[in-house]
């Protein structure tokens, strides 16, 4: 599906407090535009903040076309009991403020003609957290437009086989059967392309799927040290999806503790809380690569999210410069 930017154009205001609305772009944090108070309910776990309910709106033209089409809206995290409504119609609801969900637009768009959606985040029931949550639409948004013949969201999946020889597994799901083409690049020259049908999964009506099994030539491995990634394009009909992924094998037990590719491996780890300082709780690329560069330049290899689901960001920088991630959801 053809992943479009959501993020520009939304307008905030405060619904538990008389201020004037102002226009924003997400990710956005509006617990920094708060009153720091000893009156604060949350106290020093959240900064002396004094908390409060937002509503987000977004005006926007779906074109004609869309209406033979799959559209989803993502959004990686509203803090919290997110509620989504499309053209006043409620579309959606997430009570949990860590985790991504996506909202399916069938039956709520108008088509050729300007949409509202509208997203309330609310933080005003404090105290309900020990830790600075920041508040509202603090991760990104994105719109997913699909063909009549796509892979779906999170259609992709890649795994190590083994690393001696190198092999791994990719799994295509689609909406349909029909040809799936893979390309496997390793920075920037084509390592491997093959093509394979989609057929029925197991147990499913309408589920489709490819699976490769696929030996990798003179494979670069991933470790801590060696961050080697490898990129996945994966092409079915007009639509491509492209993933990055690493080759290597974990093994953990009592007798060698953990080995990465046969390789007994010292743990060094921190844990650490979603928010980027004085950025607040937005999500930033740029921020998240950061953070984890500054601890492997001071010998760290391992983080620990403490206590709930990170950013995609964060995890796709892990595999950049080599952090183990114990991801705790």
């Amino acid at each position: 599906m053809q992943k479009i930017d959501f993020n520009k154009d939304w307008i905030c205001r405060c619904l538990t407090r008389d201020e004037a609305a102002y226009p924003v772009t997400l990710p956005h944090d509006a617990m920094l535009s708060e009153p720091r108070t000893q009156e604060s309910t949350g106290e020093g776990n959240i900064g002396w903040y004094i908390g409060g309910d937002y509503e987000y709106t977004k005006n926007f033209f779906v074109p004609e076309e869309y209406k033979d089409k799959k559209v989803l809206i993502e959004f990686e995290g509203i803090y919290h009991n997110g509620e989504v409504y499309i053209n006043g119609k409620k579309a959606a609801y997430r009570p949990y403020g860590y985790t991504n969900f996506y909202v399916d637009t069938e039956g709520f768009f108008q088509y050729g003609k300007e949409n509202e959606i509208k997203v309330i985040a609310r933080n005003a029931d404090q105290p309900n957290s020990r830790w600075y949550p920041g508040t509202g639409i603090y991760r990104p948004a994105y719109l997913y437009v699909g063909e009549e013949k796509h892979i779906p969201v999170n259609g992709v999946r890649i795994r190590t086989l083994s690393y001696d020889p190198a092999r791994i597994e990719v799994v295509v799901k689609t909406s349909s059967p029909g040809e799936v083409s893979l390309e496997i690049e390793f920075e920037g020259n084509k390592v491997l392309a093959v093509k394979g049908e989609s057929t029925k999964e197991n147990g499913q009506i309408e589920a489709y799927q490819t699976i490769f099994q696929l030996d990798v030539p003179n494979a670069k491995l991933w470790d801590t040290e060696h961050p080697n990634l490898y990129t996945c394009k994966a092409i079915f009909g007009e639509d491509e999806v492209t993933e990055t992924f690493g080759i290597r094998e974990l093994i953990w037990n009592p007798q060698v503790g953990m080995t990465i590719n046969g390789e007994r491996v010292i743990l060094r780890g921190a844990c650490f809380h979603h928010d980027n300082g004085v950025l607040g709780a937005c999500t930033y690329p740029e921020a998240e690569e950061r953070k984890m560069r500054i601890l492997k330049e001071n010998g760290y290899n391992a983080v620990r999210s403490a206590h709930y689901p990170c950013s995609k960001a964060l995890l796709d920088a892990c595999d950049r410069v080599g952090m183990l991630m114990m991801d705790e959801y």
